[in-house]
């Protein structure tokens, strides 16, 4: 048996089948940034959405801007409160699919505090219109909508590290009572579970 033989054999096995190994891998990681990208365009334009829910049910624009016309302030808010409907579902379409638990939780967080800023906004308007402007109410108002923003602005910032790679990720069958863990990917460490 000639060694020599056996051993140019065995290497150009593994070059032959290296070559189109490494091209698969690069491939799919090409394809899986292009995915990635995909979906922080998607959540990108429900974030984009709620920005400007928020802005148009600010308390603060919405009481400078009372239209005193009978029915007028109705009509408005029939359309944010289907506004606000519309993305309530893109938001709880986030929490039960994204596959960031991080961004699942901030999700169903700005769901709940975008639907309070937009309660509570309404009910400052309604107060003005009933010419009992209520201060505590305004303050109520404000404060919502604060926090809706700040929880908003969390979302955001989940969403851009999640897209630049660095967002956590769920893994199911593994860790706690739920099945889900969340993992750090750079740094393999399980965070909690």
């Amino acid at each position: 048996m000639n060694w020599n033989s056996l051993l140019s054999a065995l290497v150009g096995g593994l070059v032959g089948g290296g070559i189109p190994a490494v091209m698969t891998y690069l491939g799919s990681r090409h394809e899986r940034a292009r995915r990635l990208e995909e979906r922080q365009w998607a959540d990108a334009e429900v974030l984009a959405d709620v920005r400007r829910l928020l802005y148009d049910v600010d308390p603060t624009r919405r009481g400078a801007n009372v239209d005193t016309r009978p029915g007028a302030e109705d009509a408005l808010w029939t359309t944010l409160r289907q506004r606000c409907d519309d993305e309530q579902r893109r938001l709880l379409v986030l929490y039960v699919g994204h596959p960031s638990a991080a961004i699942q939780s901030s999700a169903e967080k700005v769901a709940a505090e975008s639907a309070k800023a937009v309660v509570m906004s309404e009910w400052h308007v309604h107060d003005l219109l009933k010419k009992n402007g209520n201060d505590e109410q305004f303050d109520v108002a404000r404060k919502c909508h604060e926090t809706a923003l700040a929880s908003t602005a969390e979302l955001e910032r989940l969403v851009r590290a999640t897209g630049a790679g660095n967002g956590r990720t769920r893994r199911r069958g593994l860790g706690g009572k739920d099945g889900n863990m969340l993992q750090d990917p750079h740094a393999g460490k399980r965070l909690g579970g």
